[in-house]
C-alpha cells in the first residue's frame, strides 16, 4: 500500500492525472468518513472531502515523504473538518440526510418488512452516533464503518492507541445506552 502510494504521489507530480483520479478512488472512503466523524454531517462531510482533495492536489509537492500519504492526507480532512465545525458554531448545522448515506439502504435479500426495519435500525444508529462528543464519534466511524486499527485510528487523530481504546469504550457504552430498548449492538 506504502509503496503504491508513493508510486501514484510520484505519477501524480509527473503530470499523471490517472494517478490523482486513482488516488482519489482509494481514499475517498477514508476521507469521507473522517470528515463524518468529525462534523457528524453527511453532506458536510462530502463538501469537506473536495476541499480536501484540492488542498492535496495543490500542495501535493510539499509531501516530504510519499510512503506517508495516508496520515498526510487524513491531517489535511482533519483539519479541514475542524476548521468548518469551527466556521459553524454558534450556528445550527443542517441535518444529515441519512437515506442517502451509501452502505446504509436495506439488503436486496429482505422482505420490505425487514428492509424498513433495517434501515429505521440504521437511522437511529446514526442518529446517536451523530450526538457523540466529535472525539468519540470519529473513533467510532473509523473504526466500524472503515475498519482501521487502533494504531492507525492513533495515527490519523493524533493521539494514543490506549487514548483511542478509551475513547472507542466510552462511544459504544453510550451508544448501547441510548440504542438498548431497540437495537442490539454487537461491538
Amino acid at each position: 500500500m506504502v509503496s503504491e502510494d508513493r508510486d501514484l504521489v510520484e505519477r501524480v507530480l509527473a503530470g499523471d492525472a490517472d494517478a490523482f483520479t486513482r488516488l482519489v478512488r482509494k481514499y475517498t472512503r477514508l476521507g469521507g468518513a473522517l470528515a463524518f466523524g468529525v462534523i457528524g454531517d453527511y453532506q458536510l462531510a462530502e463538501d469537506i472531502l473536495q476541499d480536501a482533495f484540492l488542498k492535496v492536489y495543490l500542495n501535493l509537492e510539499s509531501l516530504r515523504d510519499p510512503d506517508r500519504f495516508r496520515p498526510w492526507f487524513c491531517g489535511i480532512v482533519r483539519k479541514q473538518a475542524i476548521d468548518v465545525m469551527r466556521q459553524l458554531r454558534g450556528r445550527v448545522a443542517r441535518a444529515a440526510r441519512l437515506d442517502d448515506v451509501e452502505g446504509f439502504v436495506a439488503d436486496e435479500s429482505d422482505s420490505p418488512a425487514q428492509g424498513l426495519l433495517r434501515k429505521e435500525q440504521r437511522r437511529k444508529i446514526l442518529r446517536e452516533v451523530r450526538r457523540l462528543p466529535p472525539h468519540d464519534r470519529l473513533v467510532l466511524v473509523l473504526k466500524h464503518m472503515e475498519g482501521l486499527s487502533y494504531k492507525e485510528i492513533a495515527e490519523v487523530t493524533h493521539s494514543s492507541v490506549s487514548a483511542v481504546e478509551s475513547r472507542l469504550f466510552r462511544a459504544r457504552r453510550a451508544l448501547r445506552e441510548k440504542l438498548s430498548d431497540s437495537i442490539r449492538l454487537d461491538f
